[in-house]
Formats: C-alpha cells, structure tokens, sequence
C-alpha cells in the first residue's frame, strides 16, 4: 500500500472528527466539504500556497478523482481568501476587509450534468458579494427542463429580498449559458440569516442531481454525452480566460501571471 494510500485511509476512518478540527475559520468551505464529503472522501486532496503579503494569504484546495470506474466528478476546486483587502463595489478608491471563497464542480466527461461555479465574498462588516450557478453544458430542452428550471424555480423564490436583481447577471457569457436563475448580487451582511441558505440551497440542488444521477436516462444518450464534452470545454476555457478579474480585485495579491494561473487551477484540468 502507497504512502498516499494509508493518509487516505486514516482520513477517511476519522473524517467526522478531522472535519470539525480543519480550518475552524473558514465555515463556508468546511460546509461546502462536509455536504459533499461522501465524494471528496474518494478523491485525492491537495492544498496549495498561492499569494500572500503580509496579513492577506490565498490558497487552493483541489480535489481530483482517483480514476475509479463509474465515479462522477472529475474535478473539485476551491480558492480560498483566508483574509484580504478587496475592492469596495461603490468606491473604487477603498479596500474592505474580506473572506472570500470561489469554487467550481465538474464532472467527469461521460457525465454531462452542469457545472457548479460559486463565489461567495464576504466583505466584513458591510455587504456579501453572492454568486452561483448550475450552468448547463446541452442546449436540448428536454436537459434545460430538467435540470435549468428547478435552478429558475430557486431563484424565483427569493425575489422578494432586498438587492435581488430583477435580470440575471451574466458578465462575459454568452446568451443561454445560464440556467436562467443564476443567484447574482450584492447584499447587505445583515440579510446573511436569508442569502446564505438560498446560496446553499443551490448547492443542495446540485448534490440531489449528482446523487441520483442514474435515474436520468437523457444523460446516457451518446449525443447528449458529447454535446456536453464541447460545451464543457468551452465553457470552462472562457471561465479561465476571464477568472483574472476575480484576482485584480486583490490589488496587493495581484499579477498578471497569477490571474492566467488562477484560471487554470480552478477550471482547467491542471
């Protein structure tokens, strides 16, 4: 038995009880583990330095699979904020205090379910920047009525909440890359009792897919299954084309080089 082998097995025996003593500062991502851990128990986990100055740091969590037959993610990435200053939404000459958690699911190419893309920035104190999406990868509508309209249904069921936009805010995608109920805004941190749960809620939607994933026939079909391949490919290169947006609101964490390398760590295959 590898090295490798015998920490993942450790890991796994006391995953309930390491789980609550990783990174008790970080409980957006320590949620995010422990819901999908039935999944990223089985892949391989690796925690890698990325920028830091001074009190502000940012680093990745990746998970990739082992490769075992039949499972279902490929990839699992994570960039973490431990603490930052970012840019102000209104004030561009201001920097807040900030958490900031960015993340993105895909699976396997013989397994066309949408891509899970997340952002969750918390400037302390003022406002939560909010963003996530189950993002469909086939244009047949029979795929867009199964898996975009229970997305449209979620959002719909907040709308009556302050700074919800009327529209979906879609930077940089083209039209109909969307489920159409992307949850995209700005929110006062005093309403985080009700945006935070609505945020989960899409991760709660996207784990029920990924765990009956064997009761849609439309995901079998060979056509579906390579639509879903390009779609994905293409989708995800334009994601890392854009991501080094994400980092030139780090100001003292950002270069150029680091925004290419950001893209490649948390939607490419690297």
């Amino acid at each position: 038995m590898k090295p490798m082998d015998i920490l993942n097995r450790i890991e796994s025996d006391f995953s309930a009880y390491l789980q609550q003593m990783s990174r008790e500062d970080l409980p957006i991502l320590n949620r995010i583990e422990s819901d999908f851990s039935a999944y990223l128990q089985q892949m391989s986990r690796e925690d890698l330095p990325f920028a830091e100055k001074g009190k502000e740091k940012l680093w990745f969590r990746i998970y990739r699979t082992k490769g075992k037959r039949d499972f279902p993610l490929k990839k699992v990435a994570f960039m973490v904020l431990d603490y930052g200053l970012v840019w102000n939404k209104d004030d561009k000459t201001a920097l807040d205090d900030d958490e900031l958690v960015v993340g993105c699911f895909k699976t396997i190419d013989e397994l066309p379910l949408p891509i899970l893309a997340l952002e969750a920035s918390m400037h302390i104190g003022k406002y939560d920047h909010l963003n996530i999406d189950l993002f469909p990868i086939v244009r047949d509508q029979r795929y867009k009525d199964t898996f975009c309209k229970p997305v449209q249904a979620l959002h719909k069921k907040y709308t009556d909440l302050p700074d919800v936009p009327p529209g979906v805010i879609t930077p940089n995608l083209p039209e109909g890359s969307t489920s159409g109920g992307m949850l995209s805004g700005n929110f006062d941190a005093s309403l985080r009792d009700k945006t935070m749960p609505w945020w989960y809620a899409y991760l709660d939607m996207y784990r029920d897919f990924l765990e009956n994933r064997d009761t849609y026939p439309l995901l079998k079909e060979p056509a579906i299954i390579e639509e879903g391949k390009q779609i994905r490919t293409m989708f995800l290169t334009n994601f890392a084309k854009s991501s080094p947006k994400i980092l030139s609101d780090i100001p003292n964490l950002n270069t150029p080089e680091r925004g290419v390398q950001l893209g490649e760590l948390m939607f490419l295959d690297g």
